[in-house]
C-alpha cells in the first residue's frame, strides 16, 4: 500500500503520484522547529530583534533593527546552534510513523530576512554599496548560524528535508537586482544547501514574490522544493522546463483563501491538480496565515474531488 510519505516522494521526483500531494489534508509531512527564536508575539528573539504583535491575523512585526554600524558586525553577539533546544520537538516525533510521514525541519528566517531584521532594510541596502565586506561577512555569520541548526536538525532530528524561507520578491520583481543576489545572498545559500546535501536531506526553498529569474541559479544549487507563489511566477513554464529537477509546492494563492470565494478556491485546486498530474506539484496554501474555514474546506474538497489520479 502506499503511504502519503511515498506519494510524495514519487511526486517530488517528477513521477505520477498516485494522487496530488496536499500536507494539509493527506498527513504526508510534519514539520519541526529547531528550538531557537526566530521571532515572537512580543519581546526580543535570540538574536536581539524586538517584536511586537500589531495584527493578530498576519502576525507580529519588527520593531528594532539592533545591529546600528557595519564596525559591529564582527562583535554583535549572535546566538549559538548549541542554544536551540530540540527537546519538544524530538519527544513530538517520538508519535511519529516515518515510513508514513515525511520529517520536515523549519530552518527559520532567510539570509536576506535576518539580515535586514538585523540592520533595517535601508540600511542593509545602503552598507551594501557604502561597506559591502561588512554585509558579506553579516551573511557568512548568519549562514554560520544557520548551518549548525541545519545539523542540529539533521542529526539530533534526523529530518528528512530541511525548509529554507527567504522573501526575495515582490509581486512582479526581485526586491534586488539578480546580480546583487548573487553578490550577497548566493554563496552563503549555497552553503546551506551544501549542509542539507551532505546528511542526504531534500532541500526546500520558500520565497514570497516574483522570483523566476533565480530559479535556474536555485536548481543548479541543489534546490529540489520550490515554494513559491504561482500568481507571481509562471509554474506552467517552470513545470515545463525543471519536472524532474525541483517540484513546486502551493499553488493556492493566500489572497484567494482569504479573500475570496469557495468557488475561487476550487478552481485554483483544480488547476494545480491537472498541472501535478505527471508530478511536481504539491498543493499547498501559498503562505501560511489564518483563513476562512468555508475557503479552506473548499480546498479540501475540491482536492478530494480533483486530486485523485489512480485507483
Amino acid at each position: 500500500m502506499v503511504t502519503p510519505k511515498d506519494n510524495l516522494l514519487t511526486a517530488l521526483r517528477g513521477e505520477e503520484p498516485y494522487w496530488l500531494p496536499c500536507p494539509l489534508f493527506d498527513g504526508s509531512v510534519v514539520v519541526v522547529g529547531h528550538g531557537l527564536v526566530e521571532h515572537c508575539a512580543s519581546g526580543r528573539d535570540a538574536w536581539g530583534v524586538e517584536w511586537v504583535l500589531r495584527d493578530p491575523k498576519s502576525g507580529s512585526f519588527p520593531v528594532s533593527h539592533p545591529l546600528v554600524g557595519p564596525r559591529a558586525v564582527d562583535n554583535y553577539p549572535f546566538p549559538s546552534p548549541e542554544a536551540a533546544d530540540v527537546s519538544a520537538a524530538k519527544y513530538a516525533l517520538k508519535e511519529v510513523d516515518r515510513g508514513e510521514v515525511l520529517v520536515a525541519g523549519d530552518n527559520g528566517w532567510g539570509l536576506f530576512e535576518r539580515a535586514w531584521l538585523l540592520v533595517g532594510m535601508r540600511r542593509l541596502f545602503a552598507w551594501s554599496y557604502r561597506y559591502p565586506e561588512a554585509v558579506k561577512r553579516l551573511m557568512e555569520r548568519i549562514a554560520e548560524v544557520k548551518a549548525g541548526l541545519t545539523e542540529k536538525l539533521a542529526t539530533e532530528l534526523e529530518v528528512d528535508m530541511v525548509m529554507y524561507g527567504d522573501d526575495w520578491g515582490m509581486n512582479d520583481r526581485l526586491l534586488f537586482s539578480p546580480s546583487w543576489w548573487r553578490e550577497f545572498v548566493k554563496p552563503w545559500q549555497e552553503k546551506l544547501y551544501r549542509v542539507a546535501k551532505q546528511y542526504g536531506l531534500l532541500v526546500y526553498q520558500h520565497s514570497d514574490g516574483r522570483v523566476e529569474e533565480l530559479v535556474p541559479d536555485l536548481v543548479e544549487m541543489g534546490v529540489d522544493v520550490l515554494n513559491i507563489q504561482r500568481e507571481c511566477n509562471d509554474w506552467v513554464s517552470l513545470m515545463s522546463s525543471y519536472r524532474g529537477r525541483v517540484a513546486l509546492w502551493g499553488g493556492v494563492s493566500a489572497r484567494t483563501l482569504d479573500l475570496g470565494t469557495p468557488l475561487d478556491v476550487e478552481r485554483e485546486v483544480e488547476w494545480v491538480a491537472e498541472l501535478g498530474r505527471d508530478g511536481g506539484a504539491v498543493l499547498a496554501p501559498g503562505h501560511s496565515m489564518l483563513y476562512p474555514p468555508e475557503n479552506l474546506e473548499a480546498m479540501k474538497l475540491a482536492w478530494m474531488k480533483y486530486g485523485r489520479y489512480k485507483r
